[in-house]
């Protein structure tokens, strides 16, 4: 086919392609501004590559002898559908749901502008990609897009909003994608199975009016989604934020016992002494174990009233400094949490609350002496270092493997929620957890990333 006989030129295609991917990459990127997986100038790079290579291999293949393959239309969806995937730092689940809701509203775009162009330039609406095409699509994203990053992006994307945004859990991300989807077949099924051609379809405002309603009904669906998210997410983070104030009131009653058995044990010293004094001379060691007998808090006096300068973690090790010691087992802690750490404060909770309340819960099994070690933090602030924590603890059974690489609960039926919420909450810091039993011990890792361009 020579390029003459072509009813279009090669810059009609390259300003097609180029409204038909860049405002929706520039909308995605500006939405998961927060989320980059690599620097801003990576990341320009990896995006500009993309362009660059759609707007050159489009007119490759639309002016070559041979005809369009369909294959060439989905492989160049799925390089660029990847390479928003490689530069996002977000579950997979989240990014297909964002994915899918832009690809439904995308096509809706392409349908109304050319309805628009068929009613304004009938002669030209026939041909592919006449300027006028774009020229239509233009005035229709301005209004569009911005109306869906407000309605649906804005709630999706992690500190796109002033609540911090919206995380979710990976499970829950996983299964809402198919909502989209499910759009998506509709939306294909009348637009290609109906018995017209696509353009013809397109040209048609009745058609292009009953894709409008869909897509209509469908953005209500998903501001309705991530309006359910958000409460679900809310919710989750209150029951975190409890956790920690019932964990800081456990500190200050753990505090004032403290404060309050050092000081009557002060005033006794100056008693004790003399008794001391005359044990010594009477070399009467039954009477000095009658004494030391009198002391039962002595070990508790022993153990630190603070591990660490942050006060939610510190109220944590606390709670079960006590609880181990209750129990007889050998509870050791070496951390360096600053109070301005990265990782939100219900989030150190939950993080320091499930392995510990799993490590307690293992070592109420363990036949004799017991242990659970805890050491991490950051070390160096200044040099935008990761958060680590590895709690270790004696085990008499290593944990039965569950689904999604988590462990079967030993209080209920079905997978434990502890890890998975340790695992979601390394994956929303761009980290991960690991976990695993060896010869009686069981170990589990954690590491935690500052999110991007954060600054002590």
């Amino acid at each position: 086919m020579n390029v003459m006989d072509q009813p279009f030129a090669i810059w009609e295609t390259v300003l097609y392609e180029l409204l038909d991917s860049l405002p929706y990459t520039v909308l995605v990127l500006y939405a998961f501004r927060e989320r980059w997986r690599f620097g801003r100038r990576t990341t320009f790079l990896l995006v500009g590559a993309a362009v660059a290579l759609r707007l050159v291999t489009t007119p490759i293949v639309l002016f070559s002898p041979s005809p369009p393959s369909p294959l060439y239309d989905v492989t160049s969806a799925l390089l660029y559908v990847g390479m928003i995937f490689l530069i996002l730092r977000e579950p997979i689940g989240k990014l297909v749901f964002t994915v899918l809701v832009l690809m439904d509203l995308g096509n809706l775009v392409v349908v109304l502008s050319k309805c628009i162009e068929g009613l304004l330039f009938p002669s030209y609406a026939l041909l592919r990609y006449h300027f006028t095409y774009p020229l239509m699509m233009l005035p229709v994203q301005l209004i569009l897009l911005p109306l869906i990053y407000r309605l649906i992006l804005r709630g999706i994307c992690s500190g796109a909003d002033g609540e911090g945004g919206l995380s979710g859990s990976r499970d829950l991300w996983r299964d809402l994608w198919l909502i989209p989807a499910i759009f998506y077949l509709i939306w294909t099924q009348h637009f290609y199975l109906s018995g017209r051609s696509a353009l013809e379809n397109a040209l048609d405002p009745v058609s292009t009016g009953y894709l409008l309603l869909i897509d209509a009904g469908s953005v209500l669906i998903y501001r309705r989604i991530v309006q359910l998210v958000r409460a679900e997410e809310k919710n989750r983070r209150l029951q975190a934020e409890n956790h920690a104030l019932s964990l800081q009131s456990v500190q200050y009653e753990n505090l004032r016992r403290h404060i309050e058995e050092a000081r009557r044990a002060r005033h006794d010293l100056r008693h004790h002494l003399v008794l001391l004094r005359h044990i010594r001379d009477k070399r009467d060691f039954a009477a000095l174990d009658e004494l030391l007998a009198s002391y039962p808090e002595l070990e508790s006096l022993e153990r630190p009233l603070a591990y660490c300068e942050n006060e939610t973690v510190n109220s944590v090790l606390l709670y079960f400094a006590d609880r181990a010691a209750g129990a007889g087992i050998r509870f050791t802690v070496r951390t360096e949490v600053p109070e301005d750490v990265f990782v939100e404060k219900p989030d150190l909770a939950v993080l320091f609350g499930n392995l510990l309340e799993n490590a307690a819960e293992a070592c109420a099994h363990v036949e004799g002496e017991a242990f659970v070690s805890v050491s991490g933090g950051v070390r160096d602030k200044a040099a935008h270092a990761p958060f680590t924590l590895v709690v270790r603890n004696s085990c008499a059974l290593a944990p039965e493997p569950g689904g999604s690489g988590t462990f079967r609960s030993t209080k209920h039926e079905g997978d434990g929620i502890g890890i998975a919420s340790v695992r979601s909450i390394a994956e929303r810091y761009g980290g991960t957890g690991s976990f695993s039993a060896d010869s009686g011990v069981f170990t589990a890792s954690v590491i935690l990333f500052p999110p991007p361009g954060r600054t002590e």
